[in-house]
């Protein structure tokens, strides 16, 4: 097979993200004959621009190494003003070309999503100058990585509000429970992913939060599903400016949506999905009016599983539902208060995974 056609079948085997961007930082690395290439990850929280190293490659590597775990920061994660080579082709369309010190050459390309926003960057650097041959290979990499992302998007999101769905959260959990490193891990060079927290006090961990929108059936018999839908979608948008860009929110379906927020400690992730809801109580939703959401939430812990981390979360939501609505509560700190009985993992509930 011709090699080119062979990056292309393996990359496009790959049902996620790092993987495809793996495969496409190797197959461009090889064709080029460079000796570096790399992608870094462009994330824009509001009044700033980051940047973080997500895979690279040296020549005489086989493969690609990945930074980027889907909710850790990339590698470097600093402002572009940091990176000047980078921040000099941010916002064009063209691939820059520059001849370094050294007498190598440096090919920089812009990388966009679906939305024309400012996905990545790719950066190819080479011993020998870059033909236009070598620049149509990039450009046809980068325009193949937009195509299985985009296709990877759609299966990911949820159609009305674009948010991940549920087949997304699942997969999200299971890795999140997976990969975090147990008491005896921590000082052996494990991955830098959350202690427990009765383990280290100070220590940050994941969240999972489940919200919910009080009476939405009243706002659906009153003005309408197409209204109703508006505000599902205005929703969506809220939660966006609300939570941090590593966080992970989806829906669930209905009015229940849920987030996954990357390490934080309590006082944060509490601060955080109050953020939201004193967001949507004053926001103004058209024709509707004041709409609230509820909230419940808790940590992510060794030795539990993805149903009693839901339940859990649930518990708080509907301690909040039946206290009168338009509340935040965190699960640990009900049980504490002694205000819900803590839930008990059956032998049954063991889940495989």
């Amino acid at each position: 097979m011709n090699p080119l056609l062979h990056h292309v079948d393996l990359i496009t085997r790959h049902r996620s993200r790092g993987p495809v961007e793996v495969g496409v930082v190797t197959a461009v690395n090889e064709a080029l004959g460079a000796i570096r290439t790399e992608l870094y990850k462009v994330f824009m929280p509001p009044g700033d621009v980051l940047i973080g190293l997500s895979a690279e490659i040296e020549a005489g590597s086989s493969t690609a190494v990945t930074y980027d775990d889907g909710f850790s920061w990339p590698h470097g994660i600093g402002s572009i003003e940091k990176l000047p080579h980078l921040q000099a082709c941010f916002g064009s369309d063209k691939p820059a070309i520059e001849c370094l010190p050294n007498g190598d050459s440096r090919l920089i390309l812009l990388l966009r999503n679906e939305q024309h926003e400012p996905y990545a960057f790719l950066v190819v650097v080479r011993s020998i100058p870059l033909a236009i041959a070598d620049i149509d290979i990039v450009r046809g990499f980068a325009a193949l990585l937009k195509n299985c992302l985009s296709l990877l998007d759609y299966s990911e999101t949820d159609t009305l509000t674009r948010l991940l769905n549920r087949k997304t959260f699942d997969e999200y959990l299971i890795k999140i429970l997976a990969n975090i490193p147990r008491q005896e891990d921590v000082g052996s060079g494990a991955l830098h992913l959350p202690q427990r927290r009765h383990a280290h006090p100070q220590a940050c961990d994941h969240w999972l939060g489940v919200m919910d929108i009080d009476k939405f059936k009243t706002i659906n018999d009153r003005f309408g599903h197409l209204i109703g839908d508006e505000v599902l979608i205005l929703m969506a948008n809220l939660m966006r400016e609300s939570f941090r860009v590593q966080d992970k929110l989806f829906r669930f379906g209905g009015e229940e949506f849920v987030a996954l927020l990357r390490p934080a400690e309590f006082a944060h992730a509490k601060g955080t999905f109050e953020r939201f809801r004193t967001r949507v109580e004053n926001f103004e939703f058209p024709q509707v009016g004041r709409v609230t959401v509820s909230a419940g939430f808790t940590r992510i812990t060794i030795g539990d599983t993805p149903s009693i981390i839901l339940d859990s979360a649930d518990e708080a939501l509907y301690y909040a539902k039946g206290h009168g609505r338009n509340q935040c509560h965190a699960y640990e700190t009900l049980v504490a208060e002694g205000k819900l009985q803590p839930l008990q993992l059956q032998i049954s509930e063991l889940e495989l995974f």
